[in-house]
């Protein structure tokens, strides 16, 4: 016999449950619609000669090489970690710490190239996001500042270590991250993590990528961690293009996704690193994780 209170009660949670997961997806759907909307405004006006945000950006990478670190905080003997390597496997994050060097990390000049790729086109979104804020009309996105040197909110300007004593074990996170934007329409600040495809452009495409890589939407995990927030975009660019004629029947190029870090996802990265900490100061190493990383094998 089924009582009519409980079945009232287990209905109710499923429609909260399906209320929760609908604002969910909705928030998701509009932001990610209104960071694609932002960057396909700025590159569909003539493009501006702003010299002052051009002098804005050469002062503020000036400022970067001459940033210290010295003053973030650093606790010697304390184990670091960072958001970058946060999906890494424990044995794997054993070795960083433990700064044992690998031998395979050997580069082709074809690979270095890549990379030079990729870091120049993030610089190339930095630039995009300021000219963005400043010359359209109605911007869905602007670049939060520093409150201290009102710098934009990325990279070196944000850099930070933070403590953390988290099952008997006492370690630090260490990272910046590619920024931090405020949506416009309700004033919330929103985690950026950029990234780059090189490959071919149906690699962000949505028959192959149907959701963030796993390994970056950890890195966000331990940026809210880290910063605070609990909303992130991961905005990918394929720096292969379709063809130039196609015009408006052009294959997308740039995807981005949504999340919003829970409790859950970060205690369950606090007790990876936790763990982790505790094998390091005690030199143990960690169990091998078949076909996970080079340092398994």
């Amino acid at each position: 016999m089924v009582c009519i209170g409980s079945l009232i009660n287990r209905v109710g949670a499923k429609e909260l449950r399906q209320e929760v997961l609908y604002d969910a997806n909705d928030r998701g759907k509009e932001l990610t619609k209104a960071i694609l909307e932002h960057f396909d405004a700025i590159h569909s006006i003539e493009e501006p000669n702003d010299n002052e945000i051009e002098k804005y950006l050469l002062m503020d990478e000036l400022d970067g090489l001459n940033s210290d670190t010295s003053k973030l905080g650093f606790q010697r003997g304390v184990i670091t970690f960072s958001p970058s390597s946060a999906y890494k496997c424990e044995r794997e994050l054993y070795f960083k710490v433990k700064k044992v060097e690998a031998s395979f990390v050997d580069r082709f000049p074809y690979q270095r190239r890549w990379s030079r790729n990729g870091s120049a086109v993030h610089r190339a979104v930095q630039r995009d996001l300021l000219y963005a804020e400043t010359h359209l009309d109605a911007p869905k996105f602007t670049v939060v500042r520093t409150k201290t040197t009102n710098r934009p909110a990325w990279e070196k300007n944000i850099r930070q270590v933070r403590q953390f004593e988290h099952q008997g074990q006492r370690f630090q996170l260490y990272g910046m991250m590619d920024g931090v934007l405020q949506y416009q329409p309700d004033g919330s600040k929103i985690g950026l993590e950029f990234k780059t495809k090189s490959t071919t452009l149906g690699v962000i495409g949505e028959y192959k990528m149907k959701d963030a890589q796993a390994d970056h939407k950890e890195q966000c995990v331990a940026y809210s961690l880290l910063f605070g927030f609990d909303e992130f975009l991961i905005v990918y660019e394929s720096l292969a293009k379709d063809s130039w004629t196609k015009g408006a029947e052009a294959k997308p190029d740039m995807r981005a996704f949504y999340m919003k870090v829970s409790d859950e996802e970060r205690n369950r990265l606090l007790d990876k690193f936790a763990d982790v900490a505790g094998m390091c100061y005690a030199n143990e190493l960690p169990r091998a994780m078949v076909e996970k990383c080079f340092f398994c094998l």
